[in-house]
């Protein structure tokens, strides 16, 4: 992978990370939904209200930190988008973690035969100036 294919990428995921975020925050979300229950949740429902084997009302789930995290920069990102102008969605920065990238054997040859082409090209050169 040559540097301007890797600036093609980083460009690409950072375009995309960027527009997901303007987007999510035209996304409501919902306090409480209302479902209706099928056929098979109705038979479920039955068979364990008339069951010997204790059954909850109800489960409270505590948020993981992550989870507060996330929607605080969910609410953010929304009071941010609210308030900032269009025009200036193109100063944003965004920041990448490091890319690590291995080349294949194949790229390790050209670039090994590339060098000593160059390093052969340089010694040819040096040799005609000298004479």
């Amino acid at each position: 992978m040559n540097a301007k294919s890797l600036a093609l990428a980083i460009a690409i995921v950072a375009g995309s990370g960027f527009a997901s975020s303007v987007q999510a925050a035209d996304i409501v979300t919902l306090e409480t939904v209302q479902v209706r229950p099928s056929v098979e949740q109705l038979a479920q429902a039955e068979h364990e209200a008339t069951s010997t084997i204790p059954t909850l009302a109800a489960v409270q789930v505590r948020p993981t930190v992550g989870q507060i995290v996330e929607l605080m920069a969910e609410q953010a990102a929304t009071r941010l988008a609210s308030a900032t102008p269009v025009a200036s969605v193109a100063n944003w920065v965004v920041s990448l973690p490091a890319v690590t990238v291995r080349p294949d054997v194949q790229q390790v040859q050209a670039l090994a035969a590339e060098l000593a082409a160059d390093a052969i090209g340089n010694v040819v050169a040096k040799g005609l100036v000298k004479n």
